[in-house]
């Protein structure tokens, strides 16, 4: 017999919240009635489950009842996926999150319902594209990308038939490509149409994983195999060696600094060449494009 309704509380950030999805679908299955409160609704328009609603805020009431069970400890009526991962820093995020709910863990991507009406829009009038997202507004040089020369990696993209666009609030200038500014939505459906999707660990690359989209996704000392499953996982994470891999997650809650360089130099883990970019380029294209 299903629970008569339960709220699920994740407000940010975009891929954080990208990642609740399966969690809605478990506790749908068991709750009448399922009251997500995220600040990126718009992750879940089209959602097919009726018993499933979302909120950008919470009445008084609301407040009151999630306070009073985050204070008591307890989850009779709202479950706080917030600091689930930041609790639990050495297991992918899905299942740190399914942990805090009392859920069943599973390996999965989240499910992202595009309308025919979006699908029928068309940002690039080039049949062939690749989505470009390599900002980052992290302050730790290991969340970064080092090395690279884009203008060059354009330009091979580009002799390849490829046009590139980029997508970001501030991108950085690459001769060659076009800046697409969209909402959320349409980012979506940018990325979905993509031929491939360059970028770093962002909100992007997981909406790029969990559409199916070829990707080639940038780490640094975070343990990509606690934010994908490469089983499920089109395309190639690049990640460089170092003697201290994964060692963002040593810390638990809060951000450690590089143990070789520190806050200002160049990690191993995010130092990659021109060639080996290219070269991942190469495999995407032969394994998924031909």
């Amino acid at each position: 017999m299903k629970k008569p309704f339960i709220y699920l509380i994740r407000k940010r950030a975009l891929g954080d919240v990208l990642w609740i999805e399966p969690v809605i679908r478990q506790l749908a299955a068991r709750h009448k009635k399922v009251i997500v409160y995220t600040l990126y609704n718009e992750l879940f328009q089209h959602y097919p489950l009726a018993n499933v609603v979302f909120k950008k805020k919470l009445n008084i009431a609301e407040k009151i009842m999630s306070r009073l069970e985050s204070f008591f400890g307890t989850s009779l009526f709202s479950i706080s996926l917030e600091k689930a991962y930041e609790k639990r820093p050495k297991m992918h995020f899905l299942n740190a999150y399914q942990q805090q709910a009392s859920l069943p863990v599973t390996r999965e991507y989240p499910q992202i319902y595009l309308s025919e009406e979006e699908l029928q829009k068309s940002f690039v009038a080039a049949e062939k594209y690749v989505t470009l997202h390599v900002e980052s507004f992290s302050t730790q040089n290991y969340r970064k990308i080092y090395g690279v020369n884009w203008d060059e990696i354009v330009q091979y993209l580009t002799e390849k038939g490829f046009t590139v666009v980029q997508i970001g609030k501030e991108p950085i200038p690459i001769k060659g490509t076009q800046h697409i500014s969209t909402s959320v939505r349409d980012m979506m459906v940018l990325i979905k149409k993509s031929s491939f999707f360059i970028g770093i660990d962002s909100g992007p690359s997981h909406i790029a994983a969990s559409l199916g989209t070829p990707s080639l996704v940038f780490f640094g000392a975070v343990n990509p195999d606690y934010r994908h499953f490469r089983e499920l996982f089109k395309g190639h994470i690049l990640q460089q060696a170092c003697e201290f891999a994964g060692c963002y997650h040593e810390k638990g809650e809060g951000e450690p600094d590089c143990r070789l360089v520190g806050k200002s130099g160049i990690p191993k883990c995010s130092l990659h060449t021109t060639e080996y970019v290219k070269d991942h380029i190469d495999l995407l294209i032969k394994e998924y494009l031909q």
